[in-house]
């Protein structure tokens, strides 16, 4: 059976020395895989087609019993030239590929996840990447998947943490915050998110564009922690990427797990 779709280009493997693997994000297919045969000859069909984080029309052959399906015609929608002058904005880019792949299901349609995926690749090629900008991508990506930190409220007695509770404590392995009335209860690693970080964090959190986050006057120290966070969260929670590492170092912030003194029991 052929089936047509639109996809954004993850990632690209070789096959053999004339055949390459794509993979695609999907809005009705969720992460796609197809097989591009003969794609490396000079007069094949899908020569110049594609490329990494182009979006793409695609016709497949839609396989029954594999998960590898056969790529029949290609034609390109949206190649974001943009990535060809930036290579901050390139490895951003790749950085969220990269968790996209191996985030999203097979198979599982999600829309709202393919639009966010435009939007941040337009965005990137248009306008430039930044820490902060790929700090609001994670965020946000999470959010999507149903991995977002819960930032509203305490974990254990579910109150708003208020201004004046200051430094609101966020709990790594459970993926939220703690109140100070509630951190007693709990022995693991606390991560001190003072006020200012936990507002300009929600505030991203409720944008469905990277602008605010770009346009955001935060200090170094706002930018590391809010960085040391999310870092933090994802390395325990998700599977460890040396392509975040990559990404902070590019933008000059911290990435991965927080220093150990900035944790509290």
């Amino acid at each position: 059976m052929i089936a047509k779709t639109t996809g954004i280009v993850l990632r690209l493997d070789p096959y053999s020395k004339t055949s390459q693997v794509i993979t695609w994000l999907t809005p009705d297919h969720g992460r796609l895989t197809t097989l591009a045969k003969g794609a490396k000859r000079a007069r094949n069909n899908l020569v110049g087609q594609y490329d990494c984080f182009y979006t793409c029309e695609i016709l497949f052959y839609h396989a029954r019993h594999s998960s590898l399906h056969i790529l029949k015609e290609c034609s390109p929608l949206e190649v974001r030239d943009g990535f060809r002058t930036d290579w901050r904005a390139v490895v951003s880019a790749s950085y969220l590929c990269d968790l996209l792949n191996r985030l999203s299901p097979p198979g599982a349609a999600n829309p709202p996840l393919f639009e966010w995926a435009c939007r941040t690749l337009d965005f990137l090629s248009g306008q430039g990447s930044t820490g902060t900008v790929l700090n609001w991508a994670e965020l946000k990506l999470l959010k999507l998947l149903g991995m977002a930190p819960k930032l509203s409220g305490c974990l254990v007695c579910r109150a708003r943490i208020a201004p004046e509770n200051q430094p609101a404590l966020f709990s790594i392995p459970r993926g939220g915050l703690l109140c100070s009335s509630c951190k007693g209860s709990h022995d693991t690693p606390l991560l001190p998110l003072t006020h200012d970080v936990l507002a300009m964090l929600r505030g991203w959190e409720g944008t469905n564009t990277p602008l605010m986050a770009k346009r955001t006057a935060c200090t170094p120290a706002q930018a590391q922690a809010a960085d040391a966070l999310l870092g933090a969260f994802i390395h325990y929670h998700l599977e460890p990427s040396r392509a975040r590492d990559i990404a902070g170092i590019t933008h000059g912030i911290n990435s991965g797990e927080p220093p150990h003194s900035a944790l509290v029991m």
